[in-house]
């Protein structure tokens, strides 16, 4: 990977630093973390995934984007921050760049890291999930919490693993160990999932939460709703697909959503409440696609959302 951690400097004082001034390669983590733990950049630079599911390409240049986006993001105070390179799969195999991406996750998790994943297709999402599971205490419950317009519980096309099916390969491996599966959809958008996909995820357990709880008279019931969650979890695997927002906001996506989410106060409100919880063992953004995006707005929403995470992430982690 080339070194792309670029940006402005407005001087040596610490309260100034960005990104780009102080994020160092994974393998310095010892050197450089101290007492802080440390956020870990993967790259998931493929839309194998989105290709298979008929989608629009570009998202394998996600991870360039979106790190150069977030290099001129006020460095935090509380963690440090590394990168660890990409995840590398072979060609169009997408099971393959999943295992890839689960042997980073993992490493990062039991070098004491929170894995911050750039994609990239969100068939990363099994990746992110199953790296955290074997990173994990025995026992330890981990869940999925993704702000998505779609389920992405798809079962495979043609036998392969795609974009939309994740949380089905999650759901698999679940019934398979004999692991609870716990999964909770933010900003689920009804035409962009068929009636028999809903009922399939509601019979496995997933909770699907509908767009119109994004409404500001509904925070309330929509935070009794996470903390809920929350309560019945140990580790949460964080995931933010793009295409949950309004096309408007985020037009560079895979399959833009006309009536999706606003990255507003209520939509901050919630992402600080989950990353204040003690809970997010790792954070993805998905389906950042350049190629196709207005101006970057797409890549610069997806670093103000990494941005209002990571300002929030609780520092006992």
């Amino acid at each position: 990977m080339t070194w792309v951690w670029r940006g402005r400097d407005d001087g040596p004082d610490p309260a100034a630093q960005r990104w780009h001034q102080v994020i160092r390669p994974w393998e310095a983590a010892p050197r450089v973390r101290g007492r802080k733990c440390p956020i870990v950049v993967i790259g998931y630079p493929t839309d194998a995934g989105v290709r298979a599911n008929f989608g629009r390409p570009g998202a394998a240049d996600g991870p360039a984007a979106l790190r150069t986006a977030c290099a001129n993001l006020p460095a935090p105070t509380t963690h440090a921050l590394l990168d660890a390179g990409d995840a590398l799969g072979a060609g169009d195999d997408v099971e393959s760049w999943q295992q890839a991406l689960a042997a980073a996750v993992a490493a990062v998790r039991a070098g004491g890291g929170i894995p911050l994943i750039l994609g990239g297709g969100h068939d990363q999402a099994f990746g992110h999930w199953l790296g955290t599971v074997r990173a994990a205490a025995d026992g330890a419950v981990v869940g999925c919490i993704n702000f998505d317009a779609h389920i992405d519980m798809r079962e495979f096309h043609s036998g392969r693993a795609h974009s939309g099916t994740p949380y089905f390969q999650v759901n698999a491996w679940s019934a398979a160990h004999g692991r609870p599966f716990k999964y909770m959809l933010l900003g689920m958008q009804p035409p962009h999932n068929t009636p028999a996909l809903i009922h399939a995820a509601s019979a496995a357990g997933a909770q699907l939460v509908d767009a119109d709880a994004f409404h500001p008279n509904q925070e309330a019931s929509l935070l009794q709703l996470i903390d809920r969650f929350l309560s019945v979890v140990d580790l949460v695997c964080l995931s933010i697909d793009l295409d949950v927002f309004s096309a408007a906001a985020s037009p560079g996506v895979s399959a833009p959503s006309p009536m999706g989410i606003a990255p507003d106060a209520t939509f901050r409100m919630i992402l600080r409440r989950i990353a204040a919880s003690g809970k997010v063992a790792g954070i993805e953004v998905a389906e950042c696609a350049p190629t196709l995006d207005i101006g970057g707005r797409t890549a610069r929403l997806g670093a103000a959302v990494i941005d209002t995470i990571v300002r929030s992430l609780a520092v006992q982690q």
